[in-house]
């Protein structure tokens, strides 16, 4: 287990946990939220369409946040424990599988507290990663 004694956000993480937990939450559907001004835009409405998989503002800025903490921390990963990888692994995982894989959206989209229990989990696991890399 990483030790946390004196660990703290750096400042250039702080860019990227700002956006995941509003994003993340966007992306597994817990909320809407479009821009009124210049036409309008929805964060959900997809850019692309890619083998049927809606690519979205939301998934783009989850997934740039995800690895954006993980470059700006320890790249190479040696320090990182099995937990710690597991823990990479979902925050990258979950919201490209939620795309891609229609039962794993199945699963989110479950109940309105799965959706709300994996936007949280991304937003923890991100910011978990930020403090222990």
């Amino acid at each position: 287990m990483a030790n946390l004694t004196g660990k703290q956000n750096m400042l250039i993480d702080s860019f990227a946990l700002m956006f995941i937990g509003w994003f993340s939450a966007i992306l597994f559907g817990v909320l809407e939220t479009s821009i009124t001004i210049f036409g309008g835009y929805d964060f959900a409405d997809p850019l692309w369409t890619v083998a049927g998989a809606e690519i979205s503002v939301a998934l783009l800025v989850v997934v740039f946040s995800v690895i954006w903490v993980l470059v700006t921390n320890e790249v190479d990963g040696s320090d990182y424990a099995p937990e710690e990888f597991a823990v990479i692994g979902f925050a990258l995982l979950a919201p490209v599988l939620f795309i891609f894989v229609p039962a794993f959206e199945a699963l989110v989209m479950w109940h309105g507290a799965s959706q709300l229990l994996f936007a949280l989990l991304t937003t923890f696991a991100t910011t978990w990663i930020a403090y222990t890399a």
